[in-house]
């Protein structure tokens, strides 16, 4: 955690201004704070690994405990849950420099969402809220500005976030694996904070230009708080600010992971306060398998919002927010190109059978729009593919990397 995150934070339940506890237990790398603990008028919570836990559950408040003893490395098993689990596996995964994303993942066993995080590049859902946030985050940021994702998991989101925020962009997560995993590999060097979407967030009035909830809000409980809270933070007293809701579950439909969902025009009145406007996943999706325009400037009918089994919400006073809007063109990877884990590879001579296998039937059913743009099979040359890991894309490739074949992933990801 860089000590100027301080300037930001603020306690959840009091409103007071977090600062470090010079008297307790201090683990610094230079101007950076890995573990420690905050203090305000009410609270104090611990800081582990740079990560400031700033929630009461039982877990954070073991970990407090434990740097109030002086013992980080206990702090950091309490926060990962492995005060009742074997420790050496992970332990000894999570220690070594050569560990993947996948490594990681796996260790953690299968109640962490493996499946979900670890093919999420390619997903339906991750491309339309991408090519979301890179239009509005890029018009309201062009300009500098931080830009926060809330409830963003392991920072797959936070990452397309990493060229157009100023200071680096902050991953808010409730779990601090998610959080510990989006600093190591997703999205360093993002800043990362433990927090509770149903309870006010950490953060100062309009310390965010540019705020994202993505595959998340239909899970809160709080709706009206949220949204509350997330539009404090965006109040920047201007109109360079945005919101965007990506991915929220509709009420209208059956989803087999619903949430809590909301229909349509409750979605609007929630943020009303700035005349928020909203898109189907489905058409938006259809932008980017056409190669884009993304856009932003439709305005869809509700008869055909009602159909749609995920919504868009975005809500913003800036001019250049509701327009077409360029997709980022696939040249340079901001990690390194490789071939989507959803494929596995058989030798065909000099040739490279790539097949589409589906983690399990659950993710199928789930993220089976992606058959629109993901093959079944594709041929191609081993000289090829040999050219990967590559930061530059080989043109002999980029049929490949358009249809999301070859994508852009980071390192160590799998």
């Amino acid at each position: 955690m860089r000590l100027e995150l301080l300037d930001i934070l603020r306690c959840p339940f009091c409103g007071g201004r977090l600062g470090l506890v010079e008297a307790g237990f201090v683990n610094r790398r230079g101007d950076e704070i890995l573990d420690g603990i905050l203090g305000c008028h009410c609270c104090a919570f611990p800081i582990v690994d740079g990560i400031p836990v700033i929630h009461l559950e039982a877990s954070a408040v073991a970990a407090r405990e434990h740097l109030d003893a002086g013992h980080a490395d206990l702090a950091r098993r309490a926060l990962f849950g492995l005060d009742d689990a074997p420790p050496v596996h992970f332990e000894e995964i999570a220690a070594s420099p050569s560990a993947t994303y996948r490594d990681i993942v796996e260790a953690l066993g299968p109640g962490f969402e493996g499946g979900y995080f670890l093919y999420r590049f390619s997903d339906p859902t991750y491309l339309v809220s991408h090519a979301v946030v890179r239009a509005v985050a890029g018009t309201v940021l062009s300009d500098g500005g931080r830009a926060i994702d809330v409830c963003g998991g392991s920072g797959h989101l936070t990452r397309a976030l990493l060229d157009l925020s100023t200071p680096p962009p902050v991953l808010a997560d409730l779990h601090f694996s998610k959080v510990w995993l989006g600093r190591r590999f997703t999205a360093p060097p993002c800043e990362g904070v433990c927090c509770d979407g149903n309870a006010p967030l950490p953060f100062a009035r309009g310390a965010f230009r540019f705020a994202v909830c993505s595959d998340a809000y239909h899970y809160i409980w709080a709706k009206r708080l949220f949204a509350s809270e997330i539009m404090r933070l965006a109040d920047t007293g201007d109109t360079r600010s945005a919101i965007v809701i990506g991915h929220t579950h509709n009420a209208e439909q059956w989803n087999p992971s619903a949430g809590m969902p909301l229909p349509p025009d409750a979605y609007r009145d929630v943020f009303e306060d700035l005349a928020p406007r909203l898109f189907g996943e489905t058409s938006l999706l259809a932008d980017i398998v056409g190669g884009g325009p993304l856009d932003l400037s439709r305005h869809e009918g509700e008869d055909a919002l009602d159909r749609e089994l995920a919504l868009t919400l975005v809500a913003s006073r800036h001019p250049g927010v509701f327009s077409a809007h360029g997709l980022d063109a696939l040249a340079t990877a901001s990690g390194e190109f490789r071939v989507n884990p959803l494929y596995a590879a058989s030798s065909e001579g000099d040739q490279v059978r790539l097949t589409l296998r589906f983690p399990s039937h659950d993710y199928e059913q789930e993220y089976g729009a992606c058959r629109q743009y993901l093959p079944d099979q594709v041929v191609v040359s081993r000289d090829a593919l040999g050219a990967l890991p590559a930061r530059t894309l080989p043109p002999i490739l980029a049929d490949l990397a358009e249809r999301h074949v070859i994508i852009d992933l980071p390192k160590n990801y799998y």
